[in-house]
């Protein structure tokens, strides 16, 4: 199996499932504009890169150090 493409882009509920985000929170998040960067295809259809979103979740970490 080929490693994922950090391009590759996301449905919703891809991105639900890979990182425990809700399909509705990303909903309402988009309809905020905040969330995680995404990509707007059509006016229904959004695509998440799975850099952006892994990126996103990196700037939102609290808390100590990963210990190496």
């Amino acid at each position: 199996m080929k490693p994922e493409s950090p391009d590759r882009l996301l449905s919703r509920d891809e991105v639900a499932y890979r990182f425990g985000l809700s399909r509705r929170w990303l909903e309402l998040a988009a309809h905020k504009g905040e969330g995680p960067p995404m990509v707007k295809i059509s006016r229904r259809m959004v695509r998440y890169r799975a850099a952006d979103i892994e990126a996103w979740l990196q700037a939102r970490r609290v808390g100590g150090e990963v210990a190496a």
